[in-house]
């Protein structure tokens, strides 16, 4: 499975999932756009994966927009959209103690920044002979989550991409969504070390118990999402679990 003359975005892939699959698709023969708030990161994970960075508020409208006018400039099409930025926020809050600036903040990133991806790079997708988009949801919509505000806007995400999967089609574009699992990336082991602060307990008890060896690696995703990412999964529709 080869992912040479694609030119591919990876929004979020300064670090965790979204690194190891900029990585991943570049090792595979793919031109690699990586997109991230965290430049410091980002423009290492770019430098590996020998491609460009761009800093990307995916909040903000205008940040997104100048996002898809520099690959228009460069490139002059895109042919995969993996959009994998996401927070977890307020973990473990019991729902009459999260804030509203939590609530906001967590679907804003999640939610309405899947949206504004999706939005401003379909124009580009559509001038590619398979366009792509590879939402990067949580196996916490369907299953609960450690945040409300978390498990809430993934199963926003997860809506998303099924709303757009079905209006893109006629355009010749595909739309997956991804439901990884228990990965371990910062933000997983963030919650791992909440939970242990509030149980009280060592962080080297919770692993002996489990927590954090029953974790799966972010280059076992990336795997899935280069493949998802390639002509071989243009028969995929709808959702893809991971472990």
């Amino acid at each position: 499975m080869e992912l040479k003359d694609k030119i591919i975005l990876v929004v979020g892939g300064a670090a965790g999932i979204g690194r190891a699959t900029a990585e991943l698709c570049a090792a595979r023969g793919a031109t690699v756009i990586v997109a991230d708030m965290n430049e410091a990161e980002g423009r290492q994970a770019a430098a590996a994966a020998n491609g460009m960075f761009v800093c990307v508020n995916v909040t903000d409208e205008s940040s997104v927009r100048q996002l898809f006018e520099r690959i228009t400039q460069k490139y002059g099409r895109l042919d995969v959209l993996i959009q994998a930025a996401g927070v977890l926020k307020g973990a473990l809050v019991p729902i009459e103690e999260l804030s509203l600036d939590t609530w906001k903040l967590v679907l804003d990133v999640n939610v309405t920044g899947s949206f504004l991806c999706a939005k401003h790079a379909t124009p580009l997708l559509k001038q590619s002979a398979r366009g792509v988009i590879v939402l990067v949801s949580s196996g916490a919509a369907q299953s609960g989550s450690s945040s409300y505000a978390y498990g809430s806007s993934k199963g926003g995400v997860t809506s998303l991409g099924v709303t757009l999967a079905g209006k893109l089609a006629p355009d010749n574009i595909r739309v997956n969504v991804l439901h990884p699992g228990n990965i371990r990336t910062a933000m997983k082991l963030s919650v791992i070390e909440a939970e242990a602060h509030k149980r009280a307990q060592s962080m080297d008890k919770l692993v002996r118990g489990g927590s954090e060896s029953a974790l799966g690696e972010p280059e076992g995703v990336a795997k899935i999402l280069a493949w998802l990412a390639s002509d071989e999964a243009d028969y995929v529709r709808g959702f893809i679990f991971t472990r």
